[in-house]
């Protein structure tokens, strides 16, 4: 792995170790009873992270390649997000954690190999637009991150 990547590498184990260890403190039945936001349970940011996960690790793997992925002109990112939640609402909460478990894994794997000249090359995001595929992988454990915070606040808060 390439020393530059070592930092990164890191968050990224220590953000999802601390959802998964968040999430399997969790019964189904409170996963779906507290929400995160008034439309997301637990389980639906989970879901959502899954997703997430999963879409920025492929495009990842297209940046890489050097193939400079960009998003379709009618993209919205609020309908891929319904539709990531959506696919994944008969998954247990066990389930999507095995999901983001075996992402974690890929995109960890993923990172082993990477060259410098990889790193420089761009893609599309939804949000921050064209970024190097570097940054991508910071936009992934910040974006864990910021959700996994949110998820244990409110657990916290329907604690009281």
């Amino acid at each position: 792995m390439l020393k530059e990547l070592e930092p990164i590498a890191s968050k990224l184990s220590e953000a999802n170790s601390i959802l998964v260890r968040t999430l399997g403190a969790l019964t189904e039945e409170q996963a779906a009873q507290v929400h995160v936001t008034p439309e997301w349970s637990v389980k639906d940011a989970a879901a959502h992270l899954a997703g997430a996960k999963r879409g920025m690790f492929g495009m990842a793997q297209r940046m890489a390649k050097g193939d400079d992925p960009q998003l379709p002109p009618d993209y919205n990112n609020d309908t891929y997000n319904a539709r990531q939640v959506a696919k994944r609402q008969e998954k247990s909460l066990a389930e999507v954690r095995a999901e983001l478990d075996t992402t974690h894994a890929e995109l960890t794997a993923f990172l082993q190999n990477l060259t410098q000249e990889q790193l420089d090359f761009c893609g599309q995001h939804p949000i921050y637009g064209e970024i190097k595929l570097k940054d991508l992988l910071v936009i992934i454990y910040s974006h864990e991150t910021t959700h996994t915070n949110e998820i244990s606040a409110k657990l916290h808060e329907s604690k009281k």
